[in-house]
């Protein structure tokens, strides 16, 4: 039976049957953010960033307030309470770089170890970010950095302005200049390592094993550094505690205080190390052949710095970066089979830059001034320091990373022909009569 009988419509040729009617359904548009338990990413972000804002700048600051506090009350509790608050806030503040005015004292020299504090709360406020919204991608990383550096931003300035009372003078814009790069370098930073996508990680070999071994030979030198100011300490006990003796109920606070701007004598022992020194004043150095000091504030860690310049049998320290950077040029090498000698070499003399960018940026960062008379200059220059260390250290990484690319070249060449003395090779047995006659039966 034909399609023209059943449905009884006559077909023409080549006419296509009929089109059956079916029934569409509405199409239904579901969007996700709309399910229940579902939170929405913008909402999370912001809370997200302001609950870790304020927790890192509440975690920093309430030890401070309560040192200060504990202070004003050992002291005799001269001024009022708002001025103490105030003073907390300063401290804060310049932990981050901002230039503080403290009864006429213009004081820009960073404490160190409290802006170490900060970047390391900071971070964690921004890794805290992106773990909260589950980003894991370089959205999540801008969208994380850029919302809590704008609120810690926010949260500076706005303490920059509160805090300038009584005998404290803070400059908003200034203290901006300081907090806004600070803030965005960390933030980002923080968040890119929680989320995943360092650039550090996708970078090559050489390049990476170049900027380690260079921060390696620095982080080195700074431990040199300390031990040298611990030494200095030492030598130096007795007028570091007649200083100690002039401050009574109040030393404890001086020595706090002392201990905030350990890393920055750290880094000045480091220059002093690799030959330019550092300055405690206009018109002063001290280096290791050379000291010219002004008068000092009675201040402990001024009382620790050398007032005769280094006898002839301790001036081996001068050569000090250079030894430190033929270890690590050795271990560079080492360390390195898998690269050939133009990459070594490349690998050298970006390790040398990279410590020497550090040198100059640390020794930029560690100094300052603390008035406006004599001493509105201390700390070291960092231009001859990043040349004179840099030197040392590109001479010591890529000569000892040549010298030690040689020598494991003729130890491999040794392994191989030992082995190849000591190898017995075994022939396979040809096939006779018998073997071709199986073969031919298998066939």
């Amino acid at each position: 039976m034909s399609y023209e009988r059943l449905v009884g419509v006559e077909m023409r040729p080549n006419t296509p049957p009929p089109a059956v009617k079916t029934r569409q359904r509405d199409t239904v548009v579901v969007d996700p953010s709309g399910r229940a338990g579902t939170p929405r990413r913008p909402r999370t972000l912001l809370a997200s960033s302001i609950a870790t804002t304020l927790w890192c700048a509440t975690v920093v600051y309430t030890p401070i307030l309560v040192l200060v506090i504990l202070a004003w009350w050992l002291t005799g509790r001269e001024g009022d309470v708002s001025t103490v608050v105030a003073a907390a806030g300063v401290a804060w503040l310049a932990g981050h770089g901002a230039a503080v005015d403290i009864a006429g004292i213009h004081l820009t020299v960073t404490p160190l170890l409290l802006t170490a504090v900060l970047a390391w709360r900071l971070s964690k406020a921004a890794a805290g970010t992106v773990r909260a919204i589950g980003g894991k991608d370089a959205a999540a990383v801008r969208a994380a950095a850029g919302a809590v550096s704008i609120l810690y931003i926010g949260l500076s300035a706005g303490a920059a302005a509160l805090v300038s009372t009584g005998p404290f003078s803070v400059s908003v814009p200034g203290t901006l200049a300081y907090t806004a790069p600070f803030a965005v370098a960390v933030t980002a930073f923080g968040a890119a390592r929680e989320a995943g996508v360092l650039a550090w990680d996708r970078s090559s070999v050489w390049l990476r094993r170049g900027v380690r071994s260079g921060a390696l030979v620095v982080a080195a030198l700074l431990a040199f550094g300390a031990a040298a100011v611990g030494a200095a300490f030492a030598v130096r006990g007795s007028a570091v505690a007649d200083t100690f003796g002039l401050y009574g109920s109040g030393a404890w606070a001086v020595a706090l205080l002392s201990l905030l701007y350990l890393p920055n004598l750290a880094i000045w022992a480091v220059a002093y190390i690799c030959g330019p020194g550092f300055a405690v004043g206009t018109d002063t150095a001290v280096q290791a052949e050379l000291v010219e000091l002004n008068p000092l504030p009675a201040f402990p860690v001024f009382a620790a710095v050398p007032t005769e310049p280094l006898p002839a049998s301790a001036t081996i320290l001068i050569g000090l970066p250079l030894m430190l950077a033929a270890v690590f040029g050795v271990l560079l090498t080492y360390r390195s089979p898998d690269l050939r000698v133009p990459r070594v070499t490349t690998a050298a003399i970006l390790a040398s830059g990279c410590a020497a960018a550090l040198l100059a940026a640390l020794a930029w960062m560690s100094g300052g001034a603390a008035g406006t008379g004599l001493l509105s200059r201390i700390g070291p220059d960092p231009w001859p320091v990043a040349g004179l260390g840099g030197l040392q250290i590109l001479i010591g990484t890529v000569g000892s990373a040549l010298v030690a690319r040689l020598f494991a070249v003729h130890r491999r060449a040794a392994e191989s022909e030992l082995v190849r003395r000591d190898t017995v090779v075994i022939p396979e047995p040809a096939q006779g009569l018998d073997d071709a006659l199986v073969c031919s039966r298998d066939l």
